[in-house]
């Protein structure tokens, strides 16, 4: 016979078990339904309020991520590419939402000297923004016109059709964004000291000319701005920055920008560089491989942005 004391201890170690067995259970469940094909761990998981981590970047050879633009023509296809210029940066990447390499393709036909940003239109075109100034040296900036490469013909060199060479209208700034909409580019100005991003754009005409940069609008962001992409209806600009993601309701016409307040969702990350339209939201990519969705509303045209003129 055992006594009481001996007893209690039985209960006591078949209790610590059955918590142990349960707890056991419960972490390969969890760890279970956090593989993914290829023992991938799942992203899509809140960093921040209105900020989903959907994946990281693994190409190795995509070190810093400074633009995307989601094709209009390859359903799941990113195009992204490297900061910087050389040839080993004039590389375009087709990578699929959550950061898998699905193609790339040299660039050929210029030289680059810091890309930038990426930009896309209707009618089959991919815009390389050659447009990075640190320091202001620079006295002129390129943007190239590509046409969009099949994602399924791989390592294709893809050449540069048109280039537009770019003077500023006063003193050079930094510039690290760039979209298309209709038939004009337009760039942001990145700026430091408290001042605000502005807007310049310039015809999409065929010239052997330098053009002018015009001034469009003044915005009300303060941060540095690295990225900007319109969408495709041309209802609202995105734009990211150093302390988060701002979206403007523009019904198409850029100049509402300088009346407008834009929504902004707050995160500071010194590394975001490249953003673009999706159906959820604002996706944008970091140099340091994460791939952001800013999932607010207005990022979808939500109704909070109608009462955005004062």
């Amino acid at each position: 016979m055992w006594s009481i004391g001996e007893l209690k201890g039985v209960i006591r170690v078949t209790r610590n078990e059955a918590i142990i067995s349960l707890f056991a259970a419960w972490l390969a469940t969890s760890l279970a339904g956090c593989r993914k094909a290829g023992s991938e761990p799942q992203r899509d998981y809140a960093i921040a309020p209105g900020v989903i981590e959907l994946g990281r970047i693994r190409d190795a050879r995509i070190t810093e991520s400074s633009g995307v633009v989601a094709s209009r023509r390859y359903p799941k296809v990113f195009w992204t590419h490297n900061d910087g210029g050389g040839p080993k940066k004039q590389i375009l990447y087709a990578i699929g939402r959550e950061g898998t390499t699905i193609a790339a393709f040299p660039v050929v036909g210029a030289e680059f000297y810091d890309w930038e940003d990426i930009a896309i239109d209707d009618s089959g075109h991919l815009y390389v923004g050659d447009i990075g100034n640190n320091d202001a040296k620079r006295t002129t900036l390129a943007v190239y016109e590509i046409d969009e490469p099949n994602p399924a013909e791989r390592s294709v060199a893809v050449p540069v059709k048109r280039k537009w060479k770019l003077r500023f209208p006063e003193a050079p700034f930094d510039c690290e964004s760039l979209f298309i909409w209709k038939d004009h580019g337009y760039l942001v100005s990145k700026v430091f000291g408290d001042a605000p991003a502005q807007i310049f754009r310039f015809p999409l005409e065929d010239t052997d000319e330098p053009l002018t940069l015009g001034l469009v609008a003044t915005t009300t962001i303060r941060s540095p701005v690295t990225a900007a992409d319109i969408s495709a209806d041309g209802n609202l600009l995105g734009l990211v920055a150093k302390d988060g993601a701002f979206v403007y309701r523009i019904d198409g016409d850029v100049a509402l920008v300088s009346a407008g307040t834009p929504y902004h969702t707050r995160l500071k990350n010194e590394h975001i560089e490249g953003c673009c339209f999706v159906p959820e939201g604002l996706l944008a990519t970091s140099e340091s491989r994460e791939i952001l969705l800013f999932t607010g509303p207005p990022f979808r045209g939500g109704e909070a942005l109608q009462s955005r003129h004062r």
